[in-house]
């Protein structure tokens, strides 16, 4: 009766333990899968490799509580049928993990101290001459063998690119993706004819941008700062879209408005330009005065 419940109670754990950690392995091998499936998105290999080496590192851990489980369990059953002299003996002795410790620590027991003991005494102080930690000698070993490998893979066979390269490469990427993206825009106006956007897209990209690229001389709410009020109907260098949209596009020479022509594609230009227009009547408080001269519109539309 007992062995039939020792044995449903292994059945019991060993199925908790499957579902809690055997799982793991199969997350292993689709591990390099997924990253090959991510590397077409943008991520680099060598992320991809340390991602598979965590695994590795925590599928171990977890193997390693599996097995002390199971011995935990076995230990058990075995006492169950010891005599109490056995089990007394048995008490009397270090456990496994005191042994492993002790063996990976390389610890002496007290009563062989006197075998390692310097004969340096620092007032009554003496010093012991014990090696360094076998797991701290295993970590060192291995940094020095993956420090070789990288040795090898970045500066000797030069298979992988190093930082500076893949920041290049990344750079030249997102360049290239910029590029087909606009070669895809439809821009149907030009200097001459270009439209007010008012579409709350259009309007919202353009206040992003000029709340961060303009905000500092024009203030984020338009009032003006160390450039003129963009809220009133005086314009330096005229107040219609078109004249808004070549003063961004061509910026002002000897002054701090740049030109953002190679910096902007004309969609985002325009959606600046008319962002700038529609702050007309705002009136934030804080403004600067008028500046300039005076515009009229020619239409009550704000598209010329």
């Amino acid at each position: 009766m007992k062995t039939t419940k020792l044995m449903e109670r292994i059945k019991s754990i060993i199925k908790n333990l499957s579902s809690k950690y055997l799982l793991l392995p199969l997350l292993l091998f689709s591990a390099p899968l997924a990253a090959q499936t991510e590397n077409s998105s943008g991520v680099s290999p060598t992320t991809a490799f340390y991602v598979v080496v965590v695994l590795l590192i925590v599928v171990a851990i977890l193997v390693m509580l599996l097995a002390v489980s199971l011995l935990s369990l076995l230990k058990a059953i075995v006492n169950k049928g010891m005599s109490p002299e056995k089990k007394a003996s048995l008490e009397k002795e270090p456990s496994w993990f005191a042994k492993t410790w002790m063996k990976w620590n390389d610890l002496k027991p007290l009563e062989e101290e006197q075998d390692i003991l310097l004969d340096h005494d620092y007032d009554g102080i003496k010093e012991l001459d014990n090696h360094l930690p076998p797991w701290w000698k295993a970590l060192f070993y291995l940094s020095v063998v993956y420090a070789v490998i990288y040795l090898l893979v970045f500066h000797v066979f030069k298979t992988s690119p190093l930082q500076e390269e893949e920041y290049e490469i990344a750079m030249a990427l997102a360049e290239a993706t910029k590029s087909q993206k606009e070669e895809t825009l439809v821009i149907d106006f030009d200097e001459s004819n270009v439209p007010f956007a008012d579409d709350a897209e259009a309007l919202a990209d353009g206040k992003k941008f000029f709340e961060a690229q303009c905000g500092m001389c024009h203030k984020a709410d338009g009032g003006g700062l160390a450039g003129p009020n963009l809220t009133d109907d005086y314009w330096r260098h005229g107040g219609s879209m078109t004249n808004i949209y070549n003063t961004i596009k061509n910026g002002v020479p000897n002054t701090a408005m740049i030109a953002w022509e190679s910096k902007l594609n004309p969609i985002r230009l325009q959606n600046v330009a008319s962002y700038v227009k529609s702050l007309r009547g705002t009136n934030p408080p804080g403004a600067l005065p008028p500046d300039g001269e005076l515009y009229v519109e020619e239409s009550n539309s704000k598209e010329q």
